[in-house]
């Protein structure tokens, strides 16, 4: 999917994290610390339908100002259950944790707007 008016090249050029795993396929990426941002944005593209809209919104958000990837946010007081984990993007002075779960391949599936 990709979202209407979308500028890939700008959104990776507004990320000031590494350039690791950038040359890697979403499928073969199984390692949390490794996402990068070309994988941020390949999530954001083929997020599940109940996050479509905030990842909209995110993705517009990153392709107009600089944004940081940190990893493995956990929540206060919440055990990772599963597969699923909790990634945290600053884009444009406002926090966003991505819910990811992984099976055949990474999926985004909720997105949260932090206080």
């Amino acid at each position: 999917m990709e979202f209407y008016g979308f500028d890939r090249n700008a959104a990776l050029g507004h990320c000031d994290g590494g350039q690791a795993g950038l040359e890697r396929e979403l499928d073969r990426v199984r390692c949390w610390n490794r996402l990068g941002p070309a994988h941020i944005i390949q999530l954001l593209a083929t997020a599940e339908p109940a996050a479509r809209r905030d990842a909209r919104n995110v993705a517009a958000q990153i392709c107009r100002s600089a944004w940081r990837i940190h990893m493995d946010a956990p929540t206060a007081g919440k055990a990772q259950q599963g597969s699923t984990r909790e990634l945290k993007i600053t884009a444009g002075g406002r926090d966003y944790r991505l819910s990811i779960s992984e099976g055949v391949r990474l999926r985004l599936e909720g997105i949260v707007q932090s206080a």
